[in-house]
């Protein structure tokens, strides 16, 4: 014999869709629809009408329309809707399904002859409608207005649009109902829309923020930063969704779309799953799974911890780093966190009572995980590649005086390999007294020849270590390395040692002519001077000469000589006048069309130790207007 539920359903008319309630949806919150059409309206159709004339436009786009290739204007447009669909997805979902966050509307509406599948099913059409409506009658309206300017259109781009449009509408729509089937309060439903938006986000920032201030030398790592940024649809969507530009402007981000629609189609079934276990009696409540809520309590409370706690160090106490103060003030923003999410769960503040010992519980998990990070157990602070497995090692740093085009440095030659991992091992040797150094910046006036001259005594200089290994893995590291007089006289000093390795022959040579290929063609030469007038070119007869008395004084160490400190040795040893070369490379590089476009320059700063360079400058009378950089600042 047929169940009751059984024959009671099929008393229902149209129990699996509801004709009526679609239609009072697609009515009674027409504003979001219809603000939706408005603005793809004044984007398109407007755009298009306007955009080719160079008349007025709702938006700055990049892309101007063009009748010849109205692909261009198209695809660009495409882009917008990243901005767009996030915000009317939440705002359609908080409208069809605001009734679940009402005791009496929510009652009303499971009273109707309809099963809660065909409450779900009529809901969710219904607002899935109120943007592929839109979507097609604005690709409708600019294919009308593409006709009308040019007699053309360019349907494969108003296809992708609208495609794209419709993908990314499912997507964010579909989370949106989802988050709708996890709270009862229409108020908390944006915060969880945006709280799943941003998790990846958020729970890696998170691990940043604790590991940048425990772990020393601690580097995001690119293949983490790629994993977040696919795990988080909105960052996705606009780094990857866009025109590639000239020569062919195709649209870049089709696979993104793709997967977040599949994605779409999950939580919508998702969202359909938990709507047929809701509880009626949920509405109001701020998570309506009983499972979910401790989550939410120690979402709520992780994130106060290392967020909040950290705010609450750099403002109550910024010149202390310490990890154990650390820990106390993300102790005290946890807890705290954990109380709110606990007073949002029971609609009271009365929650002491009952949770103080989920909070103990959490504070305790919360110093385990912080202590072994603290006490580096992976051993990521002193890890340090040997030698003979690096396949090459580019170092950046603080801009080093003189600032020329080797002020930043560069991959290091391979023979210099072994001294930058002994750079590394000495900064992970010292690493106790570098974590916490302060950041010291400190001048000193003295006197030359009966002027006084500023000098610099002590810095912090920054550095970035990139390895890449010979089993194709890579490894980062940085550092602040302090740098004053008596650090660069003790040789195994971290100072000392980088000041010797930036400045080897084969180091100096790597990074000036980094962009330099064989073959490449010496075009011209400029000396400058403090007063512009006073520079000076060379002529064709005169490069050649200039050019290898530079290389010569780089391969003996006399020229290209960078300085840690900005001391009176560097004051008078460097000139304030710079050598530029310019070349012609002998096939155009990448990106450039044009040999002619391609041209480069490369800039040397003189010294008074460049004996060759200087000779010859002598002997082409160009010396005359050399200033010391000691001098040029009276």
């Amino acid at each position: 014999m047929p169940c009751a539920r059984w024959c009671c359903d099929l008393r229902r008319p149209c129990a699996w869709f509801n004709v009526t309630l679609f239609r009072n949806n697609l009515i009674r919150f027409w504003p979001i629809w219809a603000l939706y059409g408005i603005l793809w309206f004044l984007l398109l159709p407007v755009g298009v009408l306007n955009g080719h004339s160079g008349g007025w436009l709702f938006w700055s786009s990049a892309y101007v329309y063009n009748p010849k290739a109205p692909h261009i204007f198209l695809v660009s447009a495409i882009r917008a809707g990243v901005f767009l669909n996030p915000i009317f997805g939440i705002l359609a979902a908080m409208a069809v399904f605001s009734y679940l966050c009402n005791a009496r509307a929510c009652g009303m509406m499971h009273a109707l002859p309809i099963r809660r599948e065909g409450l779900f099913l009529t809901n969710y059409l219904s607002g899935l409608c109120f943007f592929l409506l839109p979507i097609l009658v604005v690709a409708l309206l600019t294919l009308a207005a593409q006709l009308y300017v040019a007699g053309t259109a360019g349907l494969t781009s108003l296809f992708l649009w609208a495609w794209c449009q419709a993908l990314m509408c499912l997507f964010f729509f579909s989370l949106g109902s989802f988050c709708a089937m996890l709270t009862g309060h229409l108020l908390a439903l944006p915060a969880f829309y945006g709280g799943l938006n941003l998790l990846a986000l958020g729970l890696f920032g998170l691990y940043q923020q604790t590991a940048s201030r425990l772990l020393f030398g601690y580097v995001t790592a690119p293949a983490a930063a790629r994993w977040v940024e696919w795990l988080t649809p909105i960052l996705c969507y606009s780094r990857s969704l866009g025109c590639s530009g000239s020569p062919d402007y195709r649209l870049t981000g089709l696979l993104s779309v793709f997967v977040y629609g599949f994605v779409g189609v999950l939580l919508a079934v998702g969202a359909l799953l938990l709507y047929r276990r809701r509880a009626l009696e949920s509405a109001g409540d701020i998570v309506v799974l009983p499972w979910l809520r401790p989550v939410f309590r120690w979402c709520i409370s992780l994130f106060a911890a290392v967020y909040l706690g950290s705010f609450l160090q750099d403002v109550l106490f910024p010149e202390r780093g310490d990890a154990a103060l650390l820990l106390g003030c993300c102790l005290a923003a946890g807890a705290l966190g954990y109380f709110i999410a606990e007073m949002l769960l029971r609609k009271s503040f009365r929650v002491l009572r009952r949770s103080w010992r989920g909070c103990i519980g959490f504070l305790g998990l919360f110093v385990l995980a912080f202590e072994m990070l603290a006490l580096d157990v992976g051993g990521y602070e002193t890890w340090v590649p040997a030698p003979e497995t690096v396949a090459s090692l580019t170092i950046q740093t603080s801009s080093l005086a003189p600032y020329d085009d080797a002020g930043a440095q560069g991959e290091i030659p391979v023979s210099d390999l072994a001294a930058g991992t002994a750079l590394h091992q000495s900064i992970v040797d010292q690493r106790n007294e570098l974590e916490y150094a302060p950041l010291v910046y400190l001048w000193d006036t003295v006197s030359r020849n009966g002027s006084l001259l500023d000098v610099e005594t002590q810095n912090t200089c920054y550095l970035s270590l990139s390895y890449t290994l010979k089993d194709g893995s890579t490894l980062r590291r940085t550092y602040d390395i302090p740098v004053n007089a008596a650090l660069l006289s003790t040789p195994d000093s971290p100072a000392a040692r980088l000041d010797a390795l930036i400045n080897t022959p084969d180091q100096m040579e790597a990074v000036y002519f980094r962009g330099y290929r064989e073959g490449d063609t010496l075009a011209g030469a400029y000396l400058s001077a403090p007063a512009a007038e006073d520079g000076r070119s060379f002529g064709s007869g005169e490069l050649e000469t200039l050019y290898q008395a530079v290389r010569a004084d780089l391969a003996a160490g006399r020229l290209g000589r960078h300085y840690l400190l900005e001391d009176l040795e560097r004051m008078e040893t460097c000139y304030y006048n710079d050598l530029t070369f310019t070349f012609y490379p002998t096939a155009p590089r990448k990106g450039q069309l044009h040999r002619q476009d391609a041209s480069y320059t490369i800039t040397i700063t003189l010294q008074t130790t460049a004996t060759e360079t200087l000779q010859v400058l002598s002997e082409l009378g160009a010396t005359d207007g050399l200033v010391l950089k000691a001098d040029s600042l009276y």
